[in-house]
């Protein structure tokens, strides 16, 4: 029997998003019963081999092998992971190294940026399109302080974020979720359902913002001109957030006062 190299990932560090999401879809579709084909599936992933090689590991070896990659994910990732560094093509047939930054201040991120992580956070499937938004290669360091590119959209990055490694990945999007609830808390007037009487009017609008989503608030910054779009997402998040808010706590009242008006 020829000799089978086995090629194990000793950190999470050492597993790619790309590798984590297929692992993900493999799961989705996976019949329970078949726990064999299952750990087939995970060797083939993370160890990358091929189902013929897969099929010769010693039996030992394969358990052991499943069993450690199980607890890689049963590690903790709370710990945000700022930086990390990708080998790529200088495009002239050589390798280059690209060191990627999280964004150095969330508070300071800009409405499009987070349209665009709320569109993908939520889906594993679209997390290379989510952590294109985070991470851009770091333009400029001083004394322990960086900047990153400009966000011009996650499609120039995304693609290559299916070889970041997961854990990077897994404590940004812990770290991205927490500042969410926060500015969740903070916008608590924006973000609240307000009250509708009607069943019709409550469906009507249901069906609007399932529709539209933020495409609603981008109108109402914009005040309906098309030529101001690309102004608004480019503006602070929080510049967007508190007018919003104070747009929808001034119709509540307006509203209210008109409902009063016509009780007279």
């Amino acid at each position: 029997m020829s000799r089978i190299d086995l090629t194990i990932p000793f950190s999470l560090g050492q597993i790619t998003l790309g590798q984590y999401q297929d692992y993900l879809k493999i799961l989705e579709k996976w019949d329970k019963e078949d726990e064999t084909y299952l750990k087939l599936k995970i060797l083939q992933i993370f160890c990358k081999m091929s189902a013929s090689d897969v099929q010769k590991i010693k039996l030992s070896d394969f358990d052991d092998t499943i069993q450690h990659i199980n607890d890689l994910f049963d590690t903790t990732t709370d710990k945000l992971i700022n930086r990390f560094k990708m080998v790529g093509s200088d495009g002239e047939g050589g390798e280059r190294t690209v060191e990627f930054g999280f964004i150095p201040k969330l508070d300071d991120i800009s409405f499009g940026e987070y349209i665009d992580l709320e569109s993908y956070i939520g889906k594993w499937e679209s997390m290379h399109k989510a952590m294109a938004v985070l991470f851009r290669p770091v333009a400029k360091e001083s004394r322990g302080f960086y900047l990153i590119e400009d966000y011009g959209g996650s499609s120039k990055y995304s693609e290559a974020m299916k070889d970041m490694p997961v854990d990077v990945a897994l404590s940004a999007t812990v770290f991205f979720l927490s500042f969410r609830d926060k500015i969740t808390d903070l916008y608590s007037g924006l973000f609240s359902e307000g009250n509708i009487e009607g069943g019709s009017s409550t469906s009507l609008q249901a069906n609007f913002s399932s529709k539209w989503g933020w495409y609603q608030s981008i109108h109402t910054l914009a005040q309906g001109d098309v030529r101001r779009i690309d102004e608004v997402t480019e503006t602070s998040l929080h510049k967007c957030l508190m007018m919003l808010e104070y747009e929808k706590d001034k119709n509540r009242v307006e509203n209210a006062l008109i409902k009063k008006s016509m009780k007279r």
